[in-house]
């Protein structure tokens, strides 16, 4: 549980506290619980053995191997509780805000708390991780490219070039004289294999357009300059191994259920909005970055 969780975890014990005790101050907030499983009693209030758990499983999660002395647990425990008891003496849980607040931790622990208990009782199993990844990854096969380009500054430039290549130059020797790109020019050009999501859409769109063994009749202008390319060769890429991408799979999985859950409790609940939402403006896509051919 993380520290958001267990503070409103405690914010709902307050709120809890005070509906089902009509407003008594200092009422037990836990009931019918074993005195063995109780570390310490405020004001007949116990913090359980579950508590301490709790709050040790969260701070060995956050510090790694640092661990806190349990009798710092359970100091920290015993102030949380004197506070949440002078809250309710003093009726800040019944303040507008405060009750708003209160209201909404309640809600988002519990709304958790059916989330987990959902998921727990709807396990994913590894057939459906098969059939999600003979879906989403073998279905889906990819098309890589090797290709070569030369990068250069002006239009004129890159036609110079093509007129050459033309005449029957070759591309790696004019990549090494001409290209201005480091990383590919001493190599003639050379990008090696990529897919097309890893260059920018105009160098992408040329290659895929090409057969093997073309080269661009046409400059292709990007914000790196303008290219001359050379696709030498495509293939079909890879799929990753299932025991790779199986945990994201599982965890999509996951995520695309509990959803599906959520959407059919709200078909199923009588939802009365007496506040329309306010209209606003569709915020507008920001572009994908894009690497330069390298």
């Amino acid at each position: 549980m993380t520290p958001n969780k267990l503070t409103a975890a405690i914010v709902c014990a307050v709120a809890l506290s005070a509906c089902q005790q009509g407003g008594q101050k200092n009422a037990p907030a836990e009931t019918r619980i074993d005195p063995g499983n109780v570390v310490a009693f405020i004001n007949g209030t116990p913090i359980s053995k579950k508590a301490v758990e709790i709050l040790a499983a969260d701070l060995a999660q956050r510090r790694g191997a640092t661990k806190v002395p349990e009798d710092k647990i359970i100091e920290e425990l015993i102030k949380r509780e004197v506070l949440r008891q002078d809250a309710v003496a003093l009726h800040l849980d019944q303040q507008t805000d405060n009750a708003a607040r209160i209201d909404n931790a309640m809600r988002m622990v519990l709304s958790q708390i059916a989330a987990e208990s959902y998921s727990e009782s709807t396990p994913i199993t590894d057939a459906d991780i098969q059939a999600s990844y003979d879906q989403q990854i073998l279905a889906n096969k990819q098309t890589e490219y090797k290709a070569s380009h030369i990068l250069v500054e002006t239009e004129k430039q890159a036609r110079d070039l093509i007129k050459k290549l033309e005449k029957g130059d070759k591309f790696a020797d004019l990549a090494k004289k001409h290209s201005k790109d480091p990383g590919s020019k001493n190599s003639g050009g050379d990008l090696g294999w990529f897919n097309p999501q890893q260059m920018v859409a105009p160098f992408s769109a040329a290659v895929t357009a090409m057969a093997n063994g073309e080269f661009s009749h046409e400059p292709v202008q990007t914000q790196f300059g303008w290219h001359v390319i050379q696709r030498e060769d495509a293939r079909d890429q890879a799929p990753p191994p299932l025991e790779a991408v199986k945990d994201q799979l599982r965890s999509m999985l996951k995520a695309q259920r509990l959803q599906q859950h959520i959407a059919d409790l709200m078909a199923k609940a009588k939802i009365e909005r007496t506040q329309a939402p306010a209209e606003s403006k569709p915020a507008e896509a920001a572009p994908a970055p894009q690497e330069p051919p390298q």
